[in-house]
């Protein structure tokens, strides 16, 4: 699922991302302190499967306003409201604009994948982009967002995964070749799928499970640049 989170005080913005990080519902987190860009992004059209909205900003309930603004523009939307005030429920179910749940501060993480699952078995089904691979001669399928990265050691590769490593014969080329937008090869032995990129090191990728992957000297700045553009697509 495609999830922004809205909240104009960034230490709660990280320790939502990072409760959302550990759960197997979420393709794309995007985090908004500034609730411009966050409209800017659907003015560019840009569509969320889950809104998580802050009422309170700047001691203003606008996340209210903008829920219901969002409503208009994006029906399909489901908004979980997070809040640190339980006395603004009342207001909160008054104001329904497609809401779906309604979580208080801090953010309970086993209340959070409930809300998550109950959204995502409401959502259409829609089969997910994945890399087929054989391994001992029976076809393997791995959905593209679980890869964080490949690497390959001869005509063997591993396929590091979010919950495991998978071992195949193949060639890393005939394995790009297969691959979509988002996959790089940022060096002759490794590709990295960019949607599970942290930060660049100096001589490293840090992805978002802290594993690194080593960049070569010589695509560094291509692989900044490749980095760059992709996640400007992405807005």
């Amino acid at each position: 699922m495609e999830i922004a989170v809205c909240d104009d005080v960034k230490s709660n913005l990280k320790e939502i991302e990072a409760q959302l990080q550990l759960l197997d519902l979420t393709d794309n987190i995007y985090t908004f302190c500034d609730l411009d860009a966050f409209l800017f992004s659907i003015d560019g059209g840009k569509r969320y499967d889950v809104v998580f909205m802050d009422i309170e900003w700047n001691e203003k309930a606008v996340g209210i306003d903008i829920a219901a603004a969002l409503y208009k523009l994006c029906p399909e939307t489901k908004i979980i409201y997070v809040t640190g005030y339980v006395e603004l429920s009342q207001q909160i179910f008054l104001n329904r604009a497609n809401l779906s749940g309604f979580l208080t501060k801090p953010v309970d993480t086993a209340l959070l994948r409930a809300n998550l699952q109950k959204i995502a078995d409401d959502l259409p089904y829609a089969p997910q982009p994945a890399l087929v691979i054989k391994q001992k001669g029976a076809p393997i399928s791995i959905p593209l967002r679980m890869i964080y990265f490949i690497e390959s050691y001869g005509h063997t590769i591993n396929v590091h995964t979010a919950d495991e490593t998978v071992t195949a014969y193949e060639r890393l080329e005939n394995i790009m070749r297969s691959l979509p937008v988002g996959f790089y090869k940022c060096h002759k032995s490794f590709i990295v799928n960019m949607n599970q990129i942290r930060r660049f090191l100096p001589r490293d990728i840090l992805l978002k499970n802290d594993a690194s992957v080593p960049v070569s000297r010589a695509k560094y700045a291509e692989a900044k640049e490749a980095y760059f553009k992709f996640m400007g697509q992405r807005f």
